[in-house]
């Protein structure tokens, strides 16, 4: 490897040690747009997001997502993702084209706070809502 080709290498992939951590701590906003998918900002997924954002239920401890989207061997929700306030991960759901879209999870003893679920399209992407517990 060329001398030039080793330093400009090196020294993108520093830049982007530095950029990357700065980006995750950023807080939600244009970066995220076409990235992260809501109900209020789906991006150029616009008109399909009532397929796609996770309904979330709770009762009690019990937690149930629901996404209302159709089952097909090419066109599926891949998985079900809930996390808890201050980024403690929950649990996880994955799914195959033959399943439902429904997933329950318990919350811990007494939790109150937010709660992030995800659902994940194979072909939309990712689609996030919070709530409160």
């Amino acid at each position: 490897m060329q001398r030039r080709t080793f330093v400009t290498t090196a020294l993108a992939g520093a830049a982007s040690t530095v950029a990357l951590p700065r980006l995750a701590q950023a807080a939600p906003g244009e970066e995220w747009t076409n990235v992260v998918f809501t109900e209020s900002d789906p991006g150029h997924w616009k008109d399909v997001e009532k397929l796609h954002v996770p309904q979330v239920k709770i009762d009690g401890r019990k937690l149930t997502v629901t996404t209302p989207h159709p089952m097909s061997e090419a066109h599926y929700i891949v998985s079900h993702t809930v996390v808890l306030e201050g980024g403690k991960f929950l649990d996880r759901k994955t799914f195959n084209w033959k399943d439902q879209p429904t997933s329950e999870h318990t919350l811990p003893d007494g939790y109150k706070g937010k709660v992030t679920v995800t659902s994940t399209c194979n072909l939309h992407d990712w689609w996030v809502k919070s709530v409160t517990a």
